[in-house]
C-alpha cells in the first residue's frame, strides 16, 4: 500500500487523491495503520509520511495542500503516536515553525499540537514548549517583520499561539501549572545567542545578532505579559512576573555607573515625574540612596544593555497601567512586592528595577502606595530580618517617602514617628555605648532614614499644625545627642 499523493480539487476545498485514494476518514484510518505498522518493523509508508513534514520555507500550492492534509489526518490519529516508535515524526513536527507558513498550515499544525496535548498527558509539556518557542521568530525571519506585511504575519502567528495555549488549558486543567516552568526556562538569556544556528552565525554580521537578541527578549517578554493578562494569567502570573523582575535585575547590575555618570550628566535621571507619573522630583544627592530612576534615553543612547533594560521596563510599566484599568493591579502588586523583597531589596547595584514597584505605587497611592511604605517600615523594625535586609529597607523607605508626593503628610509623619521610636528605644538600651558604625549599623541606617525624609518633607509637614506638634514632640534631640553619635556616621 503506497503512500498517497494529494491535490486540491477545483470543485471542493477538501483534499482528494489523484488515483482513487482515501476520503478524510479513510485517510485517518490509513495513517493509524501506518503508525501502528512501525511497531512491527514496517517503516516504508511511515518514513514517507515523515518526509512530508520536513520544514520548508517556500512551498508550492500542491505542497501546501499535501502538508495541510497530512497534518489534519495526523490530528485524527494522535492516539496512535508513540514516542518510543515515532521519534522521527515528533522531531519533524517540532522543527516546523508557524513563522514559515501561511494560515492554512498554521491552523493545521496547531490543530495537531492541541489534539496531541489533549489526547495523551505525557505529551503536554512537549506541546506547550513548542508553542512557547513561537513567542519569538527564527533569526532568519525577524528582520522582515518591521513592515506592514511582517507586522500582520507576527499578529497572525502570536494570536494563534495564545489561542492554542488557552484551548489546551481548557482541555487539560493542569496545563497552566505545567506551562509556568516552561515559560521561564525558555526565556532568552540576556546575553547569549542560543537560538541562532551556526549556519546563520557564519552568514551574518555580529551586529545583526546583537539587534536580533535585543528584539528577541523584548518580544518574548511582551508575550509573557500577554499571557499573564490573559485567561490563564491568575495561574501563571506568580511565576511570570518574578521571572521578569529577575531578568530586569540581571541587566540592571550589568550597568556600571562609571560608564554612564559624568559631571555634566545631571539630567541622567528623569526624576521630574510630575510630567510622567506625578511621582517624584529630581534628586541632587543621588549617591546617598538606592537609585530608583528611569533611564534617560538621550544620555544613555547606544548602550545596548541600557536600551534593552529601558524597553523591558517600559513594557512592565505599560502592563501595570493595563492591570490598573482592568482592576487587577492589587493582585499583581502583591506578586511584585514578594519578588522585590526576595531579590531586588538586597541586590547589589540595583539602580532601575525598583522603579517598577514605585510606578505601581503611583498608580494606586492609597492601596499599593501605602502598603509598600508600611511593608518597608515593618521590615526595618523586625529583628527577625538580617541586618542587611533591615538597612536596605530603611534606605528604600527614605528614598520612597522623600519622593512620593502622592503619600499623605499624615502617613509620612506616622512612619517618621515609628522610626524615631525604634531609634530612641535603641539608645535607651545602650546608654553606655559609644560610636561604632559596624556594631550599630541598623540603628545608624534608621537615623539616616529619618534625617533624609526630613530633608525633603519637613517643610510640608510643618505647614500642618497637628503634624508640626507631633514632630516637635518626638525625642529626636535625645537621639542626635546620644553617645552613639548618629550625626557623625554616614551610612547609606
Amino acid at each position: 500500500e503506497s503512500m498517497v499523493k494529494f491535490r486540491v480539487s477545483n470543485k471542493e476545498e477538501s483534499p482528494v487523491m489523484d488515483n482513487g485514494g482515501y476520503s478524510g476518514s479513510q485517510l485517518v484510518h490509513h495513517f493509524r495503520s501506518v503508525l501502528d505498522a512501525v511497531k512491527t518493523g514496517d517503516r516504508g509508508n511511515y518514513d514517507e509520511l515523515v518526509s512530508y513534514l520536513h520544514p520548508k520555507r517556500n512551498l508550492s500550492p500542491d505542497e501546501v495542500a499535501i502538508l495541510v492534509t497530512t497534518l489534519k489526518a495526523l490530528s485524527g490519529a494522535v492516539s496512535y503516536i508513540d514516542s518510543d516508535h515515532h521519534e522521527s515524526l515528533l522531531f519533524a513536527v517540532s522543527r516546523m515553525s508557524l513563522w514559515n507558513y501561511g494560515t492554512e498550515v498554521m491552523d493545521a499544525l496547531l490543530e495537531l499540537i492541541t489534539s496531541l496535548a489533549a489526547t495523551n498527558g505525557k505529551y503536554i509539556d512537549w506541546c506547550l514548549e513548542m508553542l512557547v518557542k513561537h513567542f519569538v521568530p527564527p533569526f532568519y525571519v525577524y528582520d522582515s517583520l518591521d513592515n506592514e506585511n511582517g507586522i500582520n504575519r507576527k499578529n497572525k502567528v502570536l494570536s494563534r499561539v495564545h489561542a492554542a495555549l488557552k484551548e489546551i488549558a481548557d482541555l487539560v486543567p493542569l496545563a497552566p501549572l505545567r506551562l509556568c516552568p516552561i515559560v521561564v526556562q525558555n526565556m532568552p538569556s540576556v546575553f547569549s545567542y542560543d537560538r541562532v544556528s551556526s549556519y546563520d552565525f557564519l552568514q551574518r554580521q555580529l551586529s545583526e545578532f546583537v539587534v536580533y537578541h535585543y528584539y528577541e527578549i523584548v518580544l518574548y517578554v511582551e508575550n509573557m505579559l500577554k499571557l499573564e493578562s490573559g485567561a490563564i494569567g491568575e495561574t501563571v502570573g506568580s511565576t511570570v512576573l518574578p521571572a521578569l523582575v529577575d531578568r530586569l535585575l540581571e541587566l540592571d547590575v550589568e550597568i556600571g555607573w562609571d560608564g554612564i555618570l559624568q559631571e555634566d550628566t545631571r539630567g541622567i535621571f528623569d526624576m521630574e515625574l510630575e510630567d510622567i507619573i506625578k511621582f517624584a522630583e529630581e534628586d541632587e544627592n543621588s549617591d546617598s540612596m538606592p537609585q530608583s530612576e528611569l533611564l534617560n534615553r538621550k544620555n544613555l543612547q547606544g548602550n545596548k544593555v541600557v536600551e534593552k533594560l529601558d524597553n523591558l521596563i517600559v513594557l512592565a510599566l505599560l502592563h501595570l497601567e493595563s492591570c490598573q484599568s482592568s482592576g487587577r493591579l492589587a493582585e499583581v502588586f502583591d506578586i511584585l512586592l514578594h519578588s522585590f523583597q526576595k531579590t531586588v531589596l538586597n541586590a547589589y547595584k540595583s539602580k532601575f528595577t525598583q522603579f517598577v514597584m514605585f510606578y505601581a505605587c503611583a498608580l494606586d497611592p492609597e492601596g499599593c502606595g501605602v502598603k509598600f511604605a508600611m511593608v518597608l517600615t515593618d521590615m526595618f523594625g523586625s529583628d527577625v530580618n538580617p541586618p542587611i535586609t533591615r538597612m536596605s529597607a530603611a534606605a528604600y523607605l527614605a528614598s520612597y517617602l522623600s519622593r512620593a508626593k502622592f503619600l499623605s503628610a499624615a502617613l509620612v509623619t506616622t512612619i517618621i514617628q515609628n522610626l524615631v521610636d525604634q531609634c530612641y528605644v535603641y539608645c535607651k538600651l545602650r546608654d553606655s555605648a559609644g560610636m561604632n558604625p559596624r556594631a550599630h549599623q541598623v540603628f545608624y541606617s534608621g537615623c539616616q532614614a529619618i534625617m533624609y525624609i526630613l530633608c525633603f518633607r519637613m517643610r510640608s509637614l510643618m505647614d500642618v499644625p497637628r503634624l508640626k506638634l507631633q514632630l516637635l514632640n518626638m525625642p529626636m534631640e535625645a537621639i542626635w545627642k546620644h553617645k552613639l553619635c548618629p550625626l557623625k556616621v554616614r551610612h547609606f
